[in-house]
């Protein structure tokens, strides 16, 4: 009997544990997982400076200032950044300014370069009216003691740069789960040899390395294991210091199906086997030592639907993301799919907005065994349990795949 997909789901989430967490240096942190509460220890920016080149001036003082009608000042100091004015801005007196340097003592706002006249030390002003508001503000996008980042964070560029600007060259993050990938099957061979009667390369293990690489894992390639229990194990025990171990075959019903045994002979405790989607309903999943094992079909597609919808979200958990799964919207089916289903089913597609709402057209080729249809795919429509066919215009449910 297949497991409904949503509890299997929760049956995988339930068995994994969130990874530990290790200090990186700040340039390896890129997608790293966020292990801690980041709170600022000092305000930011750190003080009031200037967002661009000009003149500090007192803003009262040059408001009313307009070509017609100029505002003379003394120009007394040159302030660049990185260093601090020494002299006051008093009234009838300007200081040049750099972007990113200290207001003087005394100023009040900031007059844009393009908006004066120099000659000599005699600086006119001929456009004065927001001179106030040239300056960023002490404490103006982050005061001491604030929560900047928290635990669960996915550092991306503006974490990166935050993380910098706080000081934090040595983030705690959460170690990413090492996932072990292996191909079964006596007519699979490694992707550098050349193909013979009866024989297909490995595409499957390429394949889920970068679907566990994009959920936050890191790969073991354990390369290609013949249909032979014995030599299935040797692989897998290769594999001792990886968190999640993933074959591809032999995980249906049939005389050269051998994960089953694989599992029974090396003490996994099966979860389930079957799970009620297409494509991708033969799943064996157990649990040895806190490490899960997941058969899944050799099939390119049902192997690539089955990791998106059960293996995927336990790889989020457990590199230390708060949220698990992909952003699902409404769309109306720009084209008609023309197949009735049992179990639920999940469609590679296109999906587009337009002046009408967002659409979605299933791609052509969508067999089990077919990968040609997920290089165009941005979404999976999915079409429900007991579905007739469906026509162009008919509202269905859209997994978006990009992270939420």
């Amino acid at each position: 009997m297949a497991l409904k997909l949503e509890t299997a789901q929760e049956i995988l989430l339930a068995t994994a544990s969130v990874m530990p967490a290790e200090c990186l240096p700040l340039e390896q942190c890129w997608q790293r997982v966020l292990a801690e509460t980041v709170v600022a220890d000092t305000d930011f920016p750190p003080f009031d400076r200037s967002p661009l080149d000009g003149y500090a001036v007192i803003a009262d003082e040059v408001k009313h200032a307009r070509p017609d009608a100029p505002v003379r000042l003394h120009q007394i100091e040159n302030v660049a950044a990185g260093s601090v004015a020494r002299e006051t801005v008093r009234p009838g007196t300007a200081c040049r300014i750099m972007t990113g340097a200290p207001i003087p003592p005394g100023a009040t706002g900031v007059i844009r370069q393009e908006d004066t006249a120099v000659e000599g030390d005699i600086i006119t002003i001929m456009a004065g009216a927001g001179a106030a508001q040239n300056i960023c503000r002490r404490g103006e996008e982050i005061t001491a003691g604030e929560v900047v980042l928290t635990a669960g964070t996915v550092i991306n560029a503006g974490a990166m740069g935050m993380l910098a600007a706080l000081g934090k060259a040595e983030p705690l993050v959460y170690v990413r789960p090492r996932v072990a990938l292996m191909a079964t099957g006596s007519e699979i061979i490694p992707v550098n040899e050349p193909l013979t009667p009866g024989k297909i390369r490995n595409s499957n293990s390429y394949m889920l390395s970068a679907q566990v690489q994009e959920a936050g894992g890191q790969v073991q390639l354990l390369g290609e294991a013949r249909d032979d229990v014995d030599a299935i194990i040797e692989l897998l025990e290769r594999a001792a210091d990886c968190d999640v171990c993933i074959t591809t075959g032999g995980a249906s019903v049939g005389d050269y199906d051998l994960i089953g045994e694989v599992f029974k002979k090396m003490g996994v405790k099966v979860l389930f086997e079957r799970v009620s989607i297409k494509p991708g309903m033969p799943v064996l999943a157990g649990v040895k030592e806190n490490k899960l094992f997941i058969g899944l079909s050799g099939n390119p597609a049902a192997a690539s639907i089955s990791f998106e919808q059960l293996v995927r979200p336990v790889l989020l958990k457990m590199s230390g993301r708060t949220g698990w799964w992909r952003p699902r919207v409404r769309a109306t089916l720009a084209a008609p799919f023309g197949k009735s289903t049992g179990a639920k089913r999940f469609v590679w597609a296109r999906c587009w907005q337009n002046e009408a709402g967002l659409l979605a057209e299933p791609l052509r080729l969508q067999g089990n065994g077919m990968l040609k249809s997920a290089i165009a795919a941005n979404a999976l429509v999915v079409i429900p349990e007991n579905s007739p066919p469906l026509p162009a215009g008919t509202e269905v449910e859209v997994f978006l795949l990009v992270n939420a």
